[in-house]
């Protein structure tokens, strides 16, 4: 569904007790589409980040950059089992591998080029040692999605899209307070859950590859 129809299904659930004007619908939508896009690690919102180092010791974040996701790991699904020793890293140059450990811990690993941390106040992955000058990289991570105009589709399949308009009837229930409202709220919330319950299941089969 485009945002503009998940708000109309939304209207039809308020009625005419919803005060919110259009642009106030639109920001209550990207606030429950946030609110289920952060909910977990979702396989759809996972990309890889890649180019050519301009620096050896650092590299700027992406600009929807929201955490690193595990990329090491080794998944035998005849015996459901994880080998996760090394689960996140940084490719240079195709084939060297550089572990990307806990900023806390970063001291333990001065000048060694083996090792990487996350430095969100910079914004930046920075490398306890020089990279080779020119160096090709990519690593992995979770991606904030844009929000959502009113041409717009949320990224996730549209069977799902119905629980974006019934999170919002649960937010609006709180904003409005009417009794009529209110009595429809334990309604909204529970669908709410349901849907978040079946992507979370469609998002566990695709782990499952």
């Amino acid at each position: 569904m485009l945002a503009s129809e998940i708000i109309a299904k939304f209207e039809l659930y308020v009625d005419d007790t919803t005060e919110l004007s259009s642009s106030e619908e639109l920001a209550l939508l990207n606030k429950i589409y946030h609110k289920v896009c952060d909910d977990r690690p979702w396989e759809i919102l996972k990309k890889e980040a890649s180019g050519s180092m301009t620096s050896t010791t650092s590299i700027t974040l992406p600009s929807d950059f929201s955490y690193l996701v595990e990329n090491l790991n080794y998944t035998d699904n005849s015996y459901s089992t994880e080998n996760n020793a090394k689960p996140v890293a940084v490719r240079i140059n195709g084939t060297s591998l550089v572990q990307v450990i806990n900023w806390s811990d970063r001291n333990q690993y001065l000048n060694n080029a083996g090792y990487a941390y996350v430095d969100l106040a910079s914004n930046t992955l920075k490398f306890m040692g020089a990279q080779p000058s020119g160096a090709t990289y990519a690593f992995d991570y979770k991606a904030v999605p844009t929000d959502l105009v009113l041409a717009g589709t949320p990224v996730f399949p549209a069977r799902f899209h119905d629980i974006l308009y019934h999170g919002m009837c649960v937010d609006d229930m709180v904003i409005q307070l009417f009794d009529k409202a209110k009595s429809y709220a334990d309604f909204h919330q529970t669908q709410f859950n349901d849907y978040l319950k079946r992507l979370a299941l469609w998002n566990a089969n695709l782990q499952n590859y």
